[in-house]
C-alpha cells in the first residue's frame, strides 16, 4: 500500500466538474425546461386575454384654473405659474379615479356590461378556459358568499382594478387606461369615464346660485349707490363747493398770492415812506424862492445929484464974479458943493436891479412829495385790503375744513356703494357668462385623444413569459444539478485516488462511508 497523502480540498468543484455533472443528470437537465416551457405555452394559450384602452385630457390653463368663487372672495383671479399646475393636475387624477365618478360609470353603464354579461365585444375563449372559469367560479361563489356584496359593488370594484390614471412630470396630458376583457368594453368604458368626469369637471367649478344671489343685490346697491349720490351732492350744494380738492386748492391759491401780495406791499410800504420822508428832509433844506434875474440900470440919483453939482458950480461962478470971497452966499454956495461933490463920489454910476422867483427845486420836490404821499396812500389802502382778504381767505379755510369729516365721509359712502356696486355687476356678468360656458359645456378639460379600440391584447405578455419561463428553465437546471450532485457525490473523486495513491481505483463508496475501505 502507497504512503501518499490524499487531497487537502476534496471538496473543490470547477467548470469541468459542473459539465461532467450536467452530463450525469443529462435526463433531468431536458426533462425540466421541456416542463417548465411546455407549461408556460399552455399559459400563453389558454390564459384569458386582457385588453386596454387609453384615453387622454389636456387641462389648459382656462377659467377654472384662474378663477375664485365670486360670492367667497374679494378678488376675481390668482396668478397661476407652470409649477403652481401640480396641484391641479393631481386633483384631476384623484377625481378620476375617485368611487364617485366610477359610480356614475357603473350607474350609467350598468353592472352587467361591467362585469362582462353585457353583449359589448366578443370573448375569445375555448372549452378548456370555460371548464376551468366555471370550475374556479364555484370556488369563487363560495369564498363571496362569507362576505355577499350587490353587483353593482362588485362592478364598481371591477372598474377601480382595471382603471390606471397618470400624468407625465412637467405635462398637462392625463392618461387614463383600462383593462377589460375584450377591446370593445374597455373602449366604451374609458370613453364613458372621460364624459362622466368633463360633466363632474363642470359640477365641481360651478358655484351654484351665484346668478340668483348676484340679481337680487343688484337692486338693493343700485338704490344705495343712488342715495349715497344725493347726499354728497346735497351737502356740496348747500356748502356752495364741488370738490373739496379743488376749493382746497382755489383757496390756498388765493392765500398764497395774498401772502405774496403782502410781502410785495410791505416793501413797497417801507420804501415809499423813506423817500416820503427823504424828500420831505430836502423840502425843509430848499428855499421857496431865488434870485431868478440880476440887471444894471443908470442910477438916477446919481445923475440928479450931478446936476445939482453943476447947478451949484454954475451958481458959484456967478456969485463969484458978483461978490467976494467972503461973501457968505458964496460960502454957503462953496459948501453946499463941497458936500454935493462928496455925495457925488460916494454915488456910483451904475444901479444892479434883481428879479425873484419861485425856487423850482423847491417846487418839483414838493411835486415829488405829493406824488410820493398819494402813492404811500394807494399802497397803505392796499395793504389793508389784502390784510382783509387774508382773512377772508383764512375764514373760508376754516370753514372748509369744518365741512371736510362731513364731505369725506359722504364720499366714502359714495366710494364703497359704488365699488359694492361695480364689483356686484362685473360679478353678476361673470356669473352670467360662466353659466353659459357650463350650459354648452365648455371648459378647461379637453379631450386629447378619445378612448382607443386596441385588438391587441395587453395580458398574457407572451415576450415576458417567454423569457421569465427561459430563465426558470435555466435556474431550475442550475439548481437541479447541483443538489443532485450534493446528495449524491462522494468525499473523494476516483481520479484524486488514483492520483494521490498512485494505485488503480475500481470505485468509491458513498460519502457515509470511509473511501480509504475501497482501496486495493
Amino acid at each position: 500500500m502507497s504512503n501518499a497523502s490524499l487531497p487537502s480540498n476534496p471538496n473543490s468543484y470547477g467548470v469541468d466538474d459542473f459539465v461532467a455533472a450536467l452530463f450525469r443528470n443529462k435526463k433531468k437537465v431536458i426533462a425540466v425546461p421541456i416542463c417548465i416551457l411546455l407549461l408556460a405555452a399552455i399559459f400563453i394559450v389558454f390564459a384569458p386575454r386582457a385588453y386596454e384602452s387609453e384615453a387622454r385630457l389636456f387641462l389648459q390653463i382656462g377659467r377654472e384654473s384662474v378663477k375664485l368663487d365670486p360670492t367667497a372672495t374679494t378678488g376675481d383671479t390668482i396668478s397661476v405659474h407652470s409649477n403652481d399646475r401640480d396641484s391641479e393636475i393631481v386633483t384631476v387624477m384623484e377625481s378620476l379615479k375617485s368611487r364617485g365618478t366610477i359610480e356614475k360609470v357603473v350607474d350609467r353603464l350598468g353592472e352587467d356590461v361591467i362585469l362582462g354579461r353585457g353583449s359589448v365585444g366578443e370573448k375569445k375563449t375555448n372549452i378548456f378556459v370555460q371548464a376551468l372559469r366555471t370550475a374556479v367560479g364555484t370556488a369563487v361563489s363560495v369564498v363571496r358568499s362569507l362576505d355577499p356584496i350587490t353587483d353593482r359593488e362588485r362592478a364598481i370594484i371591477t372598474v377601480e382594478r382595471g382603471l390606471e390614471v397618470d400624468a407625465e412630470s412637467e405635462s398637462t396630458l392625463i392618461t387614463a387606461r383600462y383593462e377589460a376583457e375584450t377591446p370593445q368594453l374597455a373602449q366604451l368604458v374609458a370613453q364613458t369615464l372621460l364624459d362622466v368626469y368633463r360633466e363632474e369637471h363642470l359640477r365641481l367649478h360651478r358655484t351654484s346660485g351665484s346668478r340668483e344671489f348676484f340679481d337680487r343685490r343688484y337692486s338693493e346697491l343700485e338704490r344705495q349707490l343712488n342715495d349715497a349720490v344725493t347726499a354728497l351732492n346735497d351737502a356740496k350744494n348747500r356748502m356752495g363747493i364741488v370738490s373739496i380738492e379743488a376749493r382746497r386748492g382755489t383757496l390756498e391759491a388765493r392765500l398764497a398770492n395774498i401772502e405774496l401780495n403782502l410781502y410785495d406791499n410791505t416793501r413797497q410800504l417801507a420804501a415809499a415812506r423813506a423817500r416820503v420822508a427823504d424828500i420831505r428832509k430836502q423840502l425843509a433844506a430848499t428855499p421857496e424862492r431865488m434870485v431868478a434875474e440880476e440887471t444894471t440900470v443908470p442910477n438916477t440919483g446919481t445923475d440928479l445929484l450931478r446936476d445939482q453939482v453943476f447947478e451949484l458950480e454954475v451958481l458959484m461962478l456967478d456969485q463969484q464974479a458978483k461978490y467976494s470971497d467972503d461973501h457968505p452966499a458964496l460960502r454957503a454956495t462953496k459948501n453946499q458943493l463941497k458936500q454935493a461933490r462928496a455925495m457925488l463920489e460916494a454915488e456910483s454910476r451904475d444901479r444892479r436891479e434883481t428879479t425873484n422867483d419861485i425856487n423850482p427845486n423847491h417846487r418839483t420836490l414838493s411835486l415829488a412829495l405829493a406824488t410820493e404821499a398819494s402813492s404811500l396812500a394807494g399802497i397803505v389802502a392796499q395793504n389793508d385790503a389784502l390784510n382783509e382778504q387774508r382773512e377772508v381767505v383764512a375764514a373760508d379755510l376754516k370753514k372748509l375744513n369744518n365741512h371736510e369729516l362731513e364731505i369725506d365721509q359722504l364720499q366714502r359712502q359714495v366710494h364703497l356703494a359704488r365699488t359694492n356696486y361695480d364689483r356686484n355687476t362685473d360679478n353678476r356678468v361673470k356669473a352670467e357668462i360662466d353659466a353659459l360656458l357650463d350650459e354648452n359645456a365648455i371648459s378647461n378639460a379637453k379631450v386629447a385623444q378619445t378612448a382607443t379600440l386596441a385588438e391587441k391584447p395587453v395580458s398574457p405578455n407572451k415576450l415576458l413569459i417567454a423569457a421569465l419561463s427561459l430563465m426558470l428553465s435555466g435556474f431550475a437546471v442550475v439548481s437541479l444539478v447541483l443538489i443532485s450532485e450534493k446528495l449524491s457525490t462522494p468525499i473523494y473523486k476516483e481520479e484524486q485516488l488514483e492520483e494521490a495513491l498512485q494505485l488503480p481505483v475500481f470505485g468509491v463508496l458513498p460519502e457515509q462511508q470511509n473511501p480509504l475501505s475501497t482501496v486495493a
